[in-house]
């Protein structure tokens, strides 16, 4: 640190002198005109406006220390810190911090320009427009920083290359190329030849001469007409074309609409045909509420038009009218029978068809999502077990050829009940063992037939039920 001489300020008042800052650290020299009053805030202040800095990263480390505690260093004169020192120019060390950087630095869209004008001698500030471009610039090349690892690139400038320019020689198509100028030169041939003509003394060989006749000249009005005619013919063509397209346009039309209307006659024969069809085996074989009730309006509309027949012949007497009106209710009453029946035997069907729906439906696999869309069927423990439920029913009823299938499917079905003690699967064991004890005594099928239903229906009742398979409680929450 430089050693000052404190001068008393009565020695060095309105004294001006030259002072030389050095600026760290990139070593820039600047002199300024100040005297020994001049406070280190307003020294500050001139650097910043000569240099265009910040005054918060401008500081004197030399004169840290030498000024006293209780008052500010912005408000202390030069002249408290030993300047001047006699010299006529006096040497001080300011520091400029560099502005810490950051990479999040992103570009106004307009600035602001401070401009002096010289001839009014005044500042005006502009607002200046930014154009920012937003294309990708193409990589022209660059190099890394080994130990920073920063990158590098090739700069490249907005100004658009111009195309290189071959040189074709001397101008084709200007002014003085295209004017005539005689010029005479003499030069030697590689190669001389010549003309010879025939003469009185010289005969010469005309074997290989050839005769050209010129043809007939082709003038502008024949060329006119050759035009005309050409014009003609490519304008009768391309009429031509396009009726024969139009016709062919309006042909393949009508031929699409027969096309399309056989079709729709054909499906619609098929659709009478299927609902006639289905009409028929509705009759024949009824399974639905509705199907029923048609047959039962079927048979009150003949019952009705057989009791107007009669009715009009008048040619019957009393008791003929009653005879044929017994028949009438004879064959009614037998119609009935048989509506009755085939409602049996629907009701029964129906009941099949609900109970292997359920089975099914218990006994399905879970459909999970998974991350990519799809969908997967996953076997859980409780569909699992679902399934073998499902096909213990079904081998339950299941007519089997041997009695050995049987007792081993019974033996399955009972060890599965009695994982469970209660009052159904008790029951069930009974029952098994029942028709086992029976099969073993040689009994016939009839005679098993009630002992089998029953049993069947058990261990539906067995499938039902939560506690014994837990797939029942999502059908139970289902129907509810």
């Amino acid at each position: 640190m430089t050693e000052f001489i404190r001068a008393s300020s009565e020695q060095l008042e309105g004294f001006e002198f030259s002072l030389l800052v050095v600026l760290q650290p990139d070593n820039v020299r600047h002199r300024v005109t100040v005297t020994a009053e001049t406070t280190i805030g307003t020294l500050r202040k001139m650097l910043c406006a000569d240099l265009q800095l910040t005054s918060e990263l401008v500081s004197f480390p030399d004169l840290h220390g030498l000024s006293d505690a209780d008052q500010k260093e912005e408000n202390l004169p030069l002249s408290a810190y030993g300047l001047p020192n006699g010299n006529s120019e006096c040497t001080l060390e300011a520091y400029v911090a560099r502005p810490a950087t950051t990479s999040s630095y992103v570009m106004p869209d307009r600035i602001q320009v401070q401009v002096y004008n010289e001839d009014t001698e005044s500042t005006s500030i502009l607002t200046v427009e930014i154009d920012k471009f937003t294309g990708h610039k193409l990589y022209l090349g660059g190099f890394k920083h080994r130990k920073t690892l920063q990158q590098f690139h090739h700069a490249s400038t907005q100004t658009v290359l111009s195309r290189a320019r071959h040189n074709m020689g001397p101008g084709r198509f200007h002014r003085e190329t295209q004017t005539q100028q005689l010029v005479t030169r003499s030069l030697q041939t590689h190669r001389e030849s010549g003309t010879q003509m025939s003469r009185r003394d010289l005969k010469l060989d005309e074997s290989f001469d050839r005769h050209v006749t010129a043809h007939p000249y082709f003038d502008s009005y024949q060329l006119d007409s050759l035009r005309e005619d050409s014009v003609l013919l490519l304008q009768r063509l391309w009429r031509g074309f396009r009726a024969r397209l139009y016709v062919f346009s309006i042909r393949e039309q009508r031929r699409r609409v027969s096309t399309l209307a056989e079709i729709e006659a054909q499906e619609n024969d098929a659709d009478d045909v299927s609902r006639q069809r289905r009409e028929v085996n509705r009759r024949m074989h009824p399974n639905t509420v509705s199907d029923f009730e048609i047959l039962y309006n079927e048979l009150e509309k003949w019952r009705q038009v057989e009791c107007r027949k009669v009715r009009e012949q008048r040619e019957l007497d009393p008791s003929e009218r009653q005879d044929a009106l017994d028949a009438i209710l004879a064959k009614e009453t037998k119609l009935l029978q048989t509506i009755d029946r085939l409602k049996l035997t629907a009701t029964e069907a129906n009941r099949k068809q609900r109970i292997e729906a359920m089975l099914q439906f218990m006994a399905r696999p879970k459909q999970w999502e998974m991350s990519d869309g799809g969908v997967k069927e996953v076997h859980t423990p409780f569909t699992v077990r679902a399934k073998e439920l499902t096909d213990l029913y079904h081998g339950l009823r299941t007519p089997l050829s041997s009695v050995d299938e049987r007792l081993d499917m019974l033996l399955h079905i009972k060890w599965t009940v009695q994982e469970f003690d209660c009052a159904l699967t008790r029951e069930l064991v009974e029952l098994i063992d029942r028709e086992a004890d029976m099969l073993s005594r040689g009994r016939k099928e009839k005679s098993l037939e009630g002992l089998r239903k029953r049993l069947t229906n058990l261990f539906l009742q067995f499938i039902e039920t939560p506690e014994f398979n837990p797939e029942a409680a999502a059908l139970k929450h289902s129907r509810s």
